[in-house]
């Protein structure tokens, strides 16, 4: 019985485990971040592609060969989101720049967190209604 559109089982927690400390990463509270330089630095890569055929056991057929064949540093930051969600986290992204260089900076997030949550409160009450119609004329 398939459990998602993407997985037939979920990853155990020592899979799980195996995957997050191949990213140099402790556990899901872990604070730091990573880019895909840390990856070559780390071999993330050649970690994952150790444990291909545990994961090949817990993805659907087609989508194992989609995301699991050809691995490189970006492939295994999808691999690493889409076994976080099954936990209820996430991968948040976000653009550096150091000398002329972009880095995208990759953390941990819990799905919950990661929510659009405004500043502003939009209530329709507070929204003034305009009452006269509005007439606009072009030459």
């Amino acid at each position: 019985m398939k459990k998602d559109q993407l997985f037939k089982k979920y990853p155990s927690d020592e899979l799980f485990n195996k995957v997050i400390n191949s990213f140099g990463l402790k556990n899901l509270e872990d604070i730091r971040s990573f880019s895909r330089k840390d990856l070559k630095i780390l071999k993330t890569v050649e970690q994952i592609n150790n444990i291909k055929n545990e994961l090949c056991e817990c993805y659907l057929p087609c989508k194992a060969r989609t995301y699991l064949n050809g691995l490189n540093e970006k492939n295994v930051v999808t691999v690493l989101r889409q076994i976080l969600k099954t936990k209820n986290y996430t991968i948040t992204s976000r653009e550096k720049y150091m000398r002329g260089e972009k880095f995208i900076i990759y953390s941990l997030a819990s799905i919950s967190t990661k929510e659009y949550n405004p500043v502003i409160n939009s209530n329709i009450s507070q929204i003034k209604k305009i009452k006269n119609p509005i007439l606009l004329t072009f030459d």
